[in-house]
């Protein structure tokens, strides 16, 4: 029987075969379908791709559930399975990963050879570090998701602005959206707008490496807080001025009328706030409460006058637990034993490194093996501002 002369009975027959779904690999079956059906009862049951995040990325089930939806089908667990290996290639650990993903689950679907490894190996070849990219990855996750130029372009330009590999990966860290500010259209404009207000290089450096974010912000909002400076009494020429704008960034003018009003009640005038605060912009990035506890310790049991304070405002920007406490009482601890150590005035000591503090007052003196045993006590730092107000 020829197909022309078939009877229209095995015509049927061939389509109806037509409609049976034809087997599909092993490994693809597992990813058909975002949902699957209990036969008994008609509900819905994790789906295939829910169950690989569960088991192969660390997802709770609600987690991995939600994630699902926005993967859809999978046609084989070789992609997923490429891309959680070029991670663990890396030196991601399992909690990495799984960070990672949650963040962007649709990473799952990229072509590892034509995506993430060329990036990968790019980062290498600048110089990072495997720790260095997980952090950065892991940091700025959705900056990577843009095209391979576009973000190692960026981040040769910030290399060249912070001039360390490992202060990138810092700011990177503490600000997820650091990779993502646009070169052209923020960072690059706001640059020209320092040179512009006479900000040579140096002071540009300094204010990168102390406050990158600073150039992360509007046009408008950047030139008012560099007329905000000037209008403290803060010469563009000053070396202090990259000090000064950059303890403003994140200064309120609410807050720091706050300031100046906290130290009035001790006796200070404006204008010795003002100065103060000219010759220690970190005095305004301290919080009040540690500051009042600062002030009643200096004022109370060392008592150094609220006047003397106000002429050398360094000293409260210092530590009161790592610091101020712990070096007073070691001085205070030698001269009721009887150690001769002159009229060192307070600012003077507490301005001393921790190694040289330690080398003249603590080492040379180990008749006294509990007043070692006091300093030890409190962590030390090698930091001699404390701007986060401790």
């Amino acid at each position: 029987m020829t197909l022309m002369n078939r009877s229209p009975y095995v015509s049927l027959l061939f389509k109806a075969l037509a409609f049976i779904p034809r087997r599909r690999p092993a490994d693809a079956a597992v990813f058909l379908s975002t949902h699957s059906y209990s036969a008994a009862s008609g509900a819905p049951q994790s789906s295939p791709v829910a169950e690989y995040l569960v088991s192969s990325c660390g997802f709770e089930p609600d987690e991995a559930a939600k994630a699902s939806k926005l993967l859809g089908r999978i046609e084989s667990r070789h992609q997923p399975d490429s891309v959680l290996g070029l991670f663990k290639s890396y030196g991601f650990d399992n909690t990495q990963v799984k960070k990672v993903i949650s963040a962007n689950p649709r990473w799952l679907l990229l072509d590892v050879g034509k995506t993430l490894a060329p990036k990968f190996r790019a980062l290498q070849d600048l110089g990072f570090s495997c720790s260095d990219i997980t952090h950065l990855v892991i940091s700025n996750n959705h900056a990577f998701s843009y095209k391979s130029q576009t973000i190692l372009s960026k981040i040769q330009l910030w290399q060249g602005l912070l001039g360390s590999n490992d202060l990138l990966v810092k700011v990177c860290k503490k600000n997820r959206w650091f990779l993502g500010y646009s070169i052209e259209k923020k960072i690059q404009p706001n640059i020209e707008i320092l040179r512009d207000f006479g900000i040579t290089d140096q002071k540009l450096s300094m204010i990168l490496r102390h406050r990158p974010l600073l150039i992360a912000q509007k046009a408008e909002t950047l030139k008012a807080l560099i007329s905000r400076v000037e209008d403290l009494g803060v010469d563009r020429t000053s070396g202090m001025f990259p000090l000064t704008l950059t303890a403003l960034h994140n200064v309120s003018e609410k807050k720091f009328k706050a300031h100046l009003e906290f130290f009035k009640g001790f006796g200070w005038s404006e204008d010795d706030f003002l100065a103060a605060f000219r010759k220690a912009p970190a005095l305004s990035t301290c919080s009040l409460k540690s500051l009042q506890r600062k002030m009643e310790f200096l004022v109370n049991e060392t008592r150094c006058a609220p006047y003397y304070l106000a002429h050398r405002p360094v000293i409260l920007t210092m530590s009161l637990e790592k610091r101020l406490i712990p070096r007073y009482r070691i001085l205070m601890g030698l001269k009721s034993r009887g150690v001769h150590i002159g009229n060192l005035r307070m600012d003077t000591y507490m301005s001393y490194t921790e190694k040289k503090f330690l080398e003249k007052f603590v080492f040379r003196y180990k008749e006294f093996p509990e007043l070692i045993e006091l300093y030890n006590v409190a962590p030390k730092t090698e930091m001699l501002f404390d701007t986060a107000g401790a």
